[in-house]
């Protein structure tokens, strides 16, 4: 291997581990017309858990009508931020935070 490949092969690798720990902020909205704010490194996955009633704040499943939002968390949109734009427009009581 030469000094060139090996110096790609790590770039490659760090990048992989950075989208790996990489946040994101997603945003759904439920049937009963409520919205679930939440961020996490795998969004699909806590979404899925979240759509089959493993999460105590949503325990029915099949409860996610629509994926609203997903973007990765930066210095201007946290989860905090968003959450605050939420229950600004729609009220506290029909946001979650997971």
């Amino acid at each position: 291997m030469s000094i060139s490949t090996i110096h790609q092969t790590k770039e490659l690798t760090q990048q992989v581990k950075q989208q790996r720990t990489e946040r994101f902020i997603f945003a759904l909205q439920l049937h009963d017309g409520r919205y679930v704010i939440g961020s996490g490194t795998n969004a699909a996955k806590r979404i899925a858990a979240i759509n089959s009633g493993l999460n105590k704040f949503i325990p029915q499943s099949l409860m996610v009508n629509r994926v609203l939002d997903i973007k990765p968390e930066t210095e201007e949109r946290s989860l905090p931020s968003v959450v605050a734009k939420f229950c600004d427009r729609f009220g506290e009581d029909r946001v979650i935070v997971v």
